[in-house]
């Protein structure tokens, strides 16, 4: 990378910075995301790599700026391991993963940046550039962190009902305001993510996953379909899906 970046370098390299940079990380997450929802071992290992040059390529861009190196990202990490883990490197104990939670909490509430925020909103450490579902799943679970929370699923349920009522009935108005369904679907959204959450069911790989299952369905619905779907009925589609289904589940057999 400091070869890519010199003067006799690649000039695409060169012009980055780590604003310009901040797609590709997302990008290449992601990727890897997909890679691992489809098991696909040989383009995680791919993506993985793809994922460190990110990491190589902003720690090498900041050491020319006089911030951080590639070194001090490491040496950072580990030390923070080792400091958060006194079960394992020091003489704490943890009976289990619970208790591992609660000592790493206390152990990050006492450290020098997160005390500059002790007095802050719980909130704050959540991260606006978050994919909205993301988003929502992280405020939900710091707001639990502090007590803000149900203790089981059942009432959380009983919201989303209520949440999807609203929202019928702002529809069903004779003047259905569409700020207003905005807000009352989003409302359905939140508490479903909500929902998820109590069950250890994260929204956004669960969103993922939907949308890979779908695409792929679709797409073969289209090869049954010899790629002329808008001839056939909405019947005739929903057979070829229900065709589609029936074969995967013959499969997973």
């Amino acid at each position: 990378m400091k070869r890519l970046r010199s003067p006799d370098g690649c000039p695409w390299d060169q012009e980055q910075d780590l604003h310009s940079l901040l797609p590709y990380l997302i990008e290449e997450t992601f990727e890897y995301i997909d890679a691992a929802q489809a098991n696909d071992k040989e383009n995680m290992c791919e993506e993985l790599g793809d994922i460190l040059l990110q990491v190589v390529f902003n720690a090498q861009v900041a050491s020319e700026q006089g911030d951080f190196d590639i070194n001090q990202v490491i040496q950072g990490i580990a030390e923070k391991l080792v400091r958060r883990h006194p079960h394992v490197f020091g003489t704490g104990t943890a009976k289990d993963s619970s208790a591992v939670i609660r000592e790493w909490d206390r152990i990050k509430a006492s450290e020098k940046n997160n005390i500059k925020k002790s007095t802050h909103s719980t909130m704050d450490k959540v991260s606006k550039s978050l994919a909205p579902l993301a988003r929502a799943f992280e405020l939900q679970r710091r707001a639990a962190k502090v007590g803000f929370d149900w203790n089981h699923s059942e009432p959380v349920f009983s919201k989303v009902l209520e949440e999807i009522n609203e929202f019928k009935q702002e529809m069903q108005a004779p003047n259905p305001n569409k700020e207003k369904l905005e807000e009352e679907f989003g409302d359905i959204l939140f508490s479903l993510i909500n929902w998820g959450r109590h069950h250890q069911v994260h929204a956004l790989t669960a969103m993922m996953r939907a949308n890979s299952k779908f695409e792929s369905r679709f797409r073969q619905v289209e090869l049954l379909a010899n790629h002329d779907m808008k001839s056939k009925s909405l019947q005739e589609l929903d057979a070829l899906w229900e065709q589609v289904k029936a074969k995967e589940a013959t499969q997973k057999l």
